[in-house]
């Protein structure tokens, strides 16, 4: 039994010589490749917007609603004066230095009472952050806007700037 065992032994290990032989005389067929693989890795920064006027949340809710009551029938370029009206005269300073002080100084927006109920539209919106983003619409001295009727019939000392739809706007010769 010893003898079938070694001749079993004796021929797995010629087996497995032969097969080395064979292996190494004969080597596989192998093909390697090289691939480049390129990838393009795109990286997006949201940068921050940049304005030119940097308010609060509320301000700027405030402005939108006082835009909807003075000029929503507008077109957005009527809406953006009457924007930049107003901050016109913060940066002026006679009016005070907020935007709400602005809007409620006595006697100057006669909507502004309605403007805790108002809803403002994305046009409102969008004419108020172009004109917060880019600058106002009017130049500096552009402080006044009147619906319906022109500067020249009533208000003495004032001049008329411009008129847009139905709007126009204004300034205090003075001020010029």
């Amino acid at each position: 039994m010893k003898e079938t065992y070694y001749k079993i032994i004796a021929a797995l290990i010629g087996v497995i010589i032969l097969m080395a032989i064979v292996i190494i005389a004969i080597p596989p067929k192998v093909e390697i490749k090289e691939v480049e693989i390129e990838k393009e890795i795109i990286v997006e920064v949201e940068k921050e917007p940049t304005y030119k006027y940097n308010v609060s949340s509320v301000e700027r809710e405030m402005l939108a609603r006082l835009v909807y009551l003075e000029a929503n029938t507008e077109n957005i370029e009527c809406q953006r004066a009457v924007a930049s009206v107003v901050i016109n005269r913060w940066q002026d300073g006679m009016w005070g230095d907020t935007i709400a002080s602005v809007i409620y100084y006595p006697h100057q927006f006669s909507p502004s009472g309605l403007i805790y109920k108002t809803t403002p539209t994305e046009t409102n919106y969008a004419a108020v952050d172009q004109v917060l983003k880019n600058g106002s619409s009017l130049p500096s001295y552009v402080m006044y806007f009147r619906s319906g009727y022109g500067f020249s019939q009533t208000w003495d000392g004032y001049a008329e700037y411009a008129q847009i739809g139905d709007v126009y706007f204004g300034y205090f010769l003075a001020d010029k």
